[in-house]
């Protein structure tokens, strides 16, 4: 159901977390065309509504709920990926492979619907979720081979890494020009001890293999574009931060070069459901302000496309082993202990043209050297009122904490990387700094301001999952769950804080758009093992009914 315009539409009979400053509680919530104009006791509302009705002399709908219902400001994720979301609904998935006969057959049922030369690209690949640990290790061209002829490339869970058979690494044609390339750090084209192509290549690097994937035709994209949109309204999500490719630099290449092009594309054709706040993967900060600008001619309503600023990555990730880490990981049997993809001092600079230009950072850093490198790059840039955001900052030092609070950093976190990873972290991490990761808590107490995040398509946008693993973690350092309303809040409050939109959502407030979801179960009356369960009835985006159970 739609909302008509010029109608008031009340919902009553069912608790509203307001999630504003004070955490009110009402029973009652009072909407007109894209904007709250009251929430309170039901008594109240009836009052304003009568006396608003009486003065304009519009309509009013009523929407009584079942009283085991709740309703919440619309979710914000903070940090996703759409151009990459949309792009591998269309490649095969492989989150479902359990182990490295699987994924052979899985490649090969793949390959018997395409022609012999046509590429194949796997997605979404856990190898520390296979059965057997001997198995558990992400494979080479040698494992590829045995899919098959055509040309594959098969990407890691995180997307930090990826390998491909020797038919791709035949097209790839991978000259000395292209290694020297790579010398400086930002990726990796993995070889043996015979100075052979493994074909597995990380951060950067997995562009030459993207690169030659052809890309989708509009039709299917448009589809996959509808699907994910759809997806993200069933999660309750009414604005998400996208991280998109601008040009060829990026982990995508020159594939990730129509991101930017495609998010106008959709948006321009009324594909989303959303509002989105980009962040740019590019090193050229001057390009920023001509493409907020370009956005800013999409919005029908008003600031529905944004450009927040950059986004640029510092390290790895912890899947890959690339994270730049102060000690070598735990498991690493050649004492492997990551690596920075751009040294500080570009860092800096790029962190300080960016803050000039009136834009935010947005910077992925995952290992605790990463982390405290980063830090120490903002300091003299970063103020509490431009909030530059670190990505992920998913291990870190108490210094590193204590100074991310002082320079007014906030912080985009991924809670369900805590579902993907609660079993094999420790293993690579080791007991002691397992105890400083996804910190939540520790960061709290340190007033770092947290936003939500799903890092789709690495992990499932549903939210609540995401708050069942702040709340619960998985059983993983007990010490650092959260309380379900301060979990909430990364969802709502927090994350419209991190992307400079408080002032207009994340709390049901009067003046605030019209943006809410409706929840079948109180999640703070939930049990906390339950909560990931909680179903998303209804989710309205500026008033309008995006999504109905």
């Amino acid at each position: 159901m739609s909302m008509e315009t010029s109608r008031v539409h009340v919902f009553t009979g069912c608790k509203i977390i307001t999630m504003d400053d004070k955490r009110t509680i009402g029973n009652a919530i009072a909407v007109q065309d894209d904007k709250i104009i009251s929430v309170g006791s039901e008594n109240d509302i009836e009052k304003m509504v009568r006396d608003y009705r009486e003065s304009t002399g519009c309509k009013v709908v009523h929407h009584p709920q079942d009283g085991n219902r709740c309703i919440m400001p619309g979710f914000i994720d903070t940090h996703l990926h759409p151009g990459l979301c949309i792009y591998f609904k269309l490649q095969v998935n492989l989150s479902g492979v359990r182990s490295q006969e699987e994924l052979k057959k899985v490649l090969q049922e793949a390959a018997s619907t395409r022609k012999g030369d046509e590429w194949i690209l796997g997605v979404d690949l856990m190898e520390d979720n296979f059965v057997d640990p001997a198995e558990r290790f992400f494979p080479t061209r040698k494992e590829l081979d045995l899919a098959g002829d055509n040309p594959i490339v098969v990407m890691r869970h995180d997307g930090h890494i990826c390998s491909v058979n020797t038919a791709a690494l035949q097209h790839m044609n991978i000259t000395d020009k292209i290694l020297e390339k790579f010398s400086d750090g930002s990726g990796e084209i993995r070889m043996n001890a015979f100075g052979e192509f493994t074909g597995v290549l990380t951060e950067e690097a997995t562009s030459i293999a993207l690169n030659h994937v052809p890309f989708p035709g509009i039709a299917k994209v448009k589809d996959a574009g509808n699907a994910f949109s759809k997806e993200l309204a069933s999660f309750g999500i009414t604005t998400a931060g996208g991280m998109v490719q601008l040009g060829n630099e990026g982990i995508a290449g020159k594939a990730g070069a129509i991101e930017v092009p495609l998010m106008i594309a959709l948006a321009s054709e009324g594909i989303f459901n959303q509002d989105f706040v980009f962040y740019l993967v590019t090193s050229k900060p001057k390009k920023i302000p001509r493409q907020a600008r370009a956005f800013k001619k999409l919005n029908k309503p008003d600031g529905q496309f944004t450009v927040g600023g950059i986004k640029l990555y510092a390290d790895g990730s912890f899947g890959a082993s690339t994270a730049c880490m102060h000690e070598p990981f735990s498991d690493s049997k050649d004492g492997v202990s990551g690596f920075m993809v751009k040294d500080i001092d570009t860092l800096r600079a790029l962190f300080k043209d960016v803050d000039e230009l009136g834009f935010q950072v947005a910077i992925h850093a995952i290992g605790d050297k990463a982390n405290r490198l980063v830090v120490d790059a903002f300091d003299g840039i970063a103020t509490p009122a431009k909030r530059h955001r670190i990505e992920h900052a998913s291990i870190l030092t108490d210094d590193t904490m204590a100074d991310i609070a002082r320079l007014g950093l906030v912080v985009s976190c991924q809670p369900a990387f805590i579902h993907s990873e609660h079993h094999w972290l420790e293993k690579r991490l080791g007991k002691e700094r397992l105890q400083r990761t996804y910190a939540f808590k520790s960061m709290l107490d340190a007033g770092i301001m947290i936003g939500g995040a799903s890092d789709a398509p690495v992990e499932s946008a549903n939210v609540m999952r995401a708050i069942e693993a702040c709340v619960t973690r998985d059983g993983m350092v007990l010490a650092e769950c959260i309380p379900v309303m301060d979990a909430l809040a990364f969802f709502t409050i927090d994350a419209a804080r991190v992307l400079r939109q408080e002032g207009w959502k994340g709390s049901l407030e009067p003046g605030k758009q019209a943006d809410f979801v409706i929840l079948e179960k109180d999640p703070t009356a939930t049990p906390s093992s339950e909560i990931g369960k909680i179903k998303v009835l209804a989710t309205y985006h500026r008033g309008k009914c995006t999504f109905r159970q």
